[in-house]
């Protein structure tokens, strides 16, 4: 067979014969910039804008800031560290790479089903951010007043604190020594729909209160785009609004074309859903500090209470938060790490992912409490009566807020596809862990990705239209606050216990320095070990003693909706035990304790890390034998009868050198095309 049949990317020759190759190399980041950009898009989602600023108003303003950091410093960066080196050093996906231990194999199952679960929810928020993305293309935003076909008598604002400050006399509302006429003229402001109380005295006292009252953007939310009513609950969720089933349709959309080709388009993609954030975030805190009564939020927001140190649920907070800033424990991490080249630089990426998630979360908090403080001073109120978390915040008060702006169709439209990008970014990774480990567990997927991602999609799509529904907002909240919460301090655990105690932590270091040219130091080895483990066990345990029913909108759900919610905590949860179950029964020997020996041993396909770690090349002796070219992507070619003799090997982060009689390595194919080594 000629020779250059063997250069065809479909080809290769083995033995005088032609054979179809195998499988697909595996891909890889285009550039170091295009993985470190999808972790922090990953990293950096919605939560660090309605959820972290929330948190560290209420848990003491700048000093949670101390017990975020020391969270930081002890469980995020360590056990970030570990999983990219997990995942870089085996290359596979978050499900296969458990083949290292099999007894844990259950992990990776619930990685998988983790990520798929909020891929369900996560995309609803994203298609209510594409919902007032395009309702905020007109002149009159819909939420900012009381005259629409929706709105009820209730509807109404406070009194501007403006208004009162024109008023001789007024003050928060309560106003002395006032005329008929200006009277008059207040209830003209409020207008006919408004009803304030009036208590008035021979003319000279007023006093004008806002009980009752729905805002206009309150009342869009539910009435225009839910629709919801008393009636609905999570036992009644109602009807699909199909405006918002088009836009979670188009959602779906953006997340299919993103990932199409794996990294390859969404590595790109990060270019700008990683990056414009960060614009749009610049712009809102520019004009949000510029507005009055900015510093009133600004305040509430940094100033430390340093008696919340001693509050246990400080901490707490700030433990649970940083699952949700660094994204550990989800399984996306060690994806995105599988794709990089064996000897790239993770540590360096571990304390950038996590200082990048950190930072951000405070730059967030300066253009959320600068608009909610010049809101409260606008309304004449205080900034705990104004400010809320999670979609409260973004699509309740947020664009109330918005609308008192000049120009609030174009700071809408510009908050809403911020919101939109903080989301697919993370949604790209979830939904790439999912597809990863179901390629990278059954191959042949790989060769009909598009279909298999277009399926699981649609599964996903149609799982989703529950919490579309007018009472849909139960639903997402019931899935929120089960499916990523107390199972992700379970994964953790379980994962630093079957990385650092069976896969063994000497052997784990051993890899590290093979990829990185350097042994961790006892620093890392003792928070692996010991320190992250027992600090979220802590953390763990004190959710399970704080636990409260779940309430929304101060209504409790029934038992039933309870038991729903830990089937979802659990489904993640017990294929960990359930499988390692399994593969116990099923391992080889006579006895459980050969059968344990045997089920904690690295599967042989894995045993030794990925293949296009080395790159080998042979010299020439005497007689012209021996050539040989470079490794490139786990390929070599070794002519037969060529002698082995002579191989130089060569790791990326070394220069090269002559093996030693003693690290000789003879290299072969075998039928499978794999390159195997074996030392004398």
């Amino acid at each position: 067979m000629p020779r250059f049949l063997d250069k065809l990317p479909w080809m290769r020759r083995k033995n005088g014969e032609v054979k179809e190759k195998k499988e697909k190399q595996r891909a890889q980041w285009g550039s170091q910039k295009e993985f470190i950009l999808t972790c922090i898009g990953y990293a950096v989602g919605l939560g660090n804008v309605w959820r972290f600023p929330y948190l560290c108003y209420v848990n003491g303003g700048g000093a949670f800031l101390i017990p975020y950091f020391i969270m930081m410093m002890i469980v995020g960066i360590p056990l970030l560290y570990m999983e990219y080196c997990f995942g870089q050093y085996f290359g596979v996906g978050s499900l296969t790479i458990w083949k290292i231990c099999p007894l844990f194999k259950g992990i990776g199952a619930g990685y998988c089903i983790l990520n798929a679960l909020v891929c369900i929810y996560y995309n609803v928020i994203i298609a209510l951010a594409l919902y007032y993305l395009f309702a905020s293309f007109q002149l009159n935003l819909p939420w900012t007043n009381c005259n629409n076909e929706w709105n009820t008598e209730n509807c109404g604002e406070p009194i501007p604190g403006g208004l009162h400050r024109n008023i001789t006399g007024c003050e928060n509302g309560n106003c002395t020594n006032m005329t008929t006429s200006t009277v008059g003229s207040v209830f003209a402001y409020a207008g006919s729909n408004l009803t304030y109380g009036l208590n008035a005295t021979m003319n000279t006292t007023l006093n004008l209160t806002h009980e009752h009252r729905v805002s206009p953007s309150d009342e869009y939310w539910r009435l225009k785009l839910l629709e919801v009513t008393d009636e609905h609950s999570i036992s009644n969720i109602g009807n699909v609004r199909w405006h918002l089933a088009l836009c979670l349709l188009l959602a779906w959309i953006f997340v299919c074309i993103f990932v199409s080709r794996g990294i390859k388009t969404s590595g790109k993609v990060v270019y700008f859903t990683a990056t414009f954030p960060y614009v749009m975030l610049t712009v809102l805190v520019i004009r949000g500090v510029t507005l009055d009564g900015a510093s009133k939020g600004l305040l509430y927001f940094i100033l430390p209470s340093w008696e919340k140190l001693a509050d246990p649920k400080v901490w707490f907070a700030a433990g649970t938060q940083l699952f949700y800033s660094t994204n550990i424990a989800w399984g996306g991490m060690i994806t995105m790490a599988s794709y990089n080249t064996f000897s790239h630089n993770c540590i360096r990426d571990a304390f950038v992912i996590n200082f990048v998630a950190f930072f951000t979360s405070l730059y967030a908090g300066l253009a959320v409490f600068s608009v909610i403080g010049y809101m409260a001073t606008q309304y004449g109120q205080e900034v705990e009566d104004v400010i809320k978390s999670g979609p409260g915040l973004a699509f309740i008060v947020y664009p109330r807020a918005l609308g008192l702006m000049p120009a609030a169709p174009l700071w809408s439209a510009l908050f809403f596809f911020m919101l939109f990008l903080l989301g697919i970014g993370s949604q790209m990774v979830s939904f790439e862990t999912v597809m990863t480990g179901l390629c990278d567990e059954f191959p042949i997927l790989r060769r009909r990705r598009f279909i298999t991602m277009a399926c699981v999609a649609t599964i996903l799509f149609l799982s989703g239209l529950p919490c579309i529904t007018q009472g849909g907002m139960y639903v997402l909240n019931l899935m929120d606050w089960y499916s990523a919460g107390l199972c992700l301090l379970v994964i953790a655990v379980v994962e630093c216990v079957a990385i650092q105690y069976f896969y063994g932590n000497k052997k784990f270091c051993a890899n590290i320095k093979e990829m990185l040219g350097v042994f961790p130091n006892y620093w890392w080895r003792i928070c692996w070990m010991i320190i992250s483990p027992v600090v979220i066990l802590g953390v763990l345990i004190f959710s399970f003693v704080e636990y409260k029913p779940l309430t929304y909108a101060g209504i409790p759900y029934p038992g039933w909706s309870e038991v729903v919610g830990w089937i979802m905590a659990m489904s993640s949860i017990l294929p960990i035990f359930v499988i390692g179950i399994y593969m116990l029964i099923t391992a080889r020997g006579e006895t459980i304790r050969e059968k344990f020996i045997n089920v904690i041993q690295p599967d042989k396909l894995l045993a030794d890390g990925r293949k296009d770690k080395f790159s080998v090349s042979t010299s020439k002796d005497d007689s012209g034998n021996g050539s040989a070219e470079s490794l490139s992507d786990g390929q070599a070619e070794v002519e037969l009868g060529e002698s082995p003799i002579g191989a130089v090997y060569k790791p990326h982060h070394h220069k090269e050198r002559e093996r030693t009689d003693t690290e000789l390595t003879l290299l072969r194919y075998t039928d499978d095309t794999e390159l195997e080594t074996s030392a004398m």
